[in-house]
């Protein structure tokens, strides 16, 4: 099906016919994202077919993958931007938004959803499912991620900037328009309740790993051969890449076996390659590209210690990372930045905290983690045990914030 000048490509596994014909229910997700890898899209479809949905998800086409019985995967093909200027951020957005909100609209004349949710970024895309609401869908707004933070940190404006004001005016009738909106953690819901969302529509649905993908090993702990760091996810500067990098080189001499591997893309892609090049670290530093999350848990159990970087910021004072989420259920050691969000549910007893910003600081608990490796173990086991009790009746709590 194609609409306008955007390619939608329909992947249906198994049987030829339509699995939403013989659903007693429907669910439409719609994403400015990349499906393959986007772990917290991908556990919310998993329980909405569990639980009898037939699930349609509009995304963008970029590392598009055939979808189970019950899910049908449209892409829209457009680039996904990754840059610096605020205005090419407005086009593709507003270029994914129009396309995306033809395709809901074509879809809902056919097949009537029960359920509608739009995941920021950004929020506006809630638009885009303004006719299945209309036609009686639930609409739920997801704030992956706090936009008017990340432009301030992203693009260098001060607190308080115009572009910040416009998108919290943004995100309140984005919000307005949606039934219900989800947040990510505590610290992330009570910003959006003080920023004007009432809360009676504000649920906490957690960053939480698929716990059947996930699960706790001590392989990492075995260390075979390399003393492996690892990070996944957005590379961008202000994840902490450059606090990363120079924390290895501190350390290249005093753990010989070190090695940082780092899986994922982003603007940050290019100026963390010459950072690499400019510290000698090439022959230390790997960079893999994005893995299916289905592929991820094999590559990180052969990891001794996950990184969990980010720089003190406005934007990172409100997030809690789904990495850290993943290293904690899959057994992983972890050396986090001491912020907020993390230690709302983490202690010191569970990850080895340093100052965020400090490439000393960071060796440090690298170090620490090396030469204790009972104390590194146990760390591990506690994370976990703090992990699956946070994620405990996840399916339950979402079907709940959604219904």
């Amino acid at each position: 099906m194609s609409i306008g000048s955007s390619k939608v490509e329909c992947f249906h596994a198994g049987r030829s016919s339509d699995p939403a014909e013989a659903a007693k229910k429907r669910a439409l997700i719609v994403g400015y994202l990349t499906y393959r890898s986007d772990a917290r899209v991908k556990n919310q479809v998993r329980v909405l077919t569990e639980n009898g949905y037939a699930v349609d998800v509009i995304c963008l086409d970029e590392d598009l993958e055939a979808s189970g019985d019950m899910v049908n995967l449209l892409g829209i093909a457009l680039p996904r931007y990754r840059g610096s200027s605020p205005l090419r951020y407005v086009y593709s957005y507003l270029g994914f938004f129009t396309k995306a909100a033809v395709a809901a609209a074509r879809l809902s004349f056919h097949r009537r959803y029960n359920l509608a949710i739009a995941c920021n970024m950004p929020d506006f895309l809630v638009l885009s499912v303004l006719i299945p609401r209309l036609l009686g869908a639930r609409i739920v707004l997801d704030v992956h991620d706090p936009l008017p933070e990340l432009y301030n940190v992203k693009f260098g404006r001060p607190n308080g900037s115009l572009g910040q004001r416009f998108l919290m005016l943004e995100e309140r009738v984005s919000a307005w328009l949606a039934h219900r909106v989800l947040a990510t953690h505590d610290l992330h819901a009570r910003r959006l309740q003080a920023a004007g969302i009432p809360a009676r529509k504000l649920r906490v649905v957690l960053n939480a790993p698929n716990s059947d993908l996930f699960r706790y090993s001590h392989q990492p702990l075995e260390r075979p051969g390399k003393f492996r760091l690892v990070y996944h996810g957005t590379i961008a500067a202000r994840h902490g890449l450059e606090i990363a990098f120079r924390a290895v080189h501190l350390l290249r001499h005093k753990i010989p076996e070190i090695e940082l591997l780092l899986i994922g893309r982003g603007d940050g892609l290019e100026d963390s390659k010459r950072l690499s090049r400019k510290l000698g670290l090439d022959s230390l530093i790997r960079f893999e590209r994005p893995l299916p999350i289905e592929q991820l848990p094999p590559l990180l159990h052969d990891c001794s210690v996950g990184l969990v970087p980010p720089r003190n910021n406005a934007a990172n004072q409100i997030m809690l990372p789904v990495k850290l989420m993943e290293f904690a259920m899959l057994g992983v050691p972890i050396a986090a930045a001491r912020l907020d969000p993390i230690t709302q549910y983490f202690d010191s007893n569970a990850i080895e905290f340093f100052a965020p910003d400090s490439a000393e600081d960071l060796a440090g608990a690298i170090a620490r983690l090396y030469e204790h490796p009972e104390r590194c173990a146990s760390m591990a086991r506690e994370a976990n045990r703090t992990a699956l009790g946070m994620c405990a009746n996840w399916a339950q709590n979402y079907l709940e914030a959604v219904g």
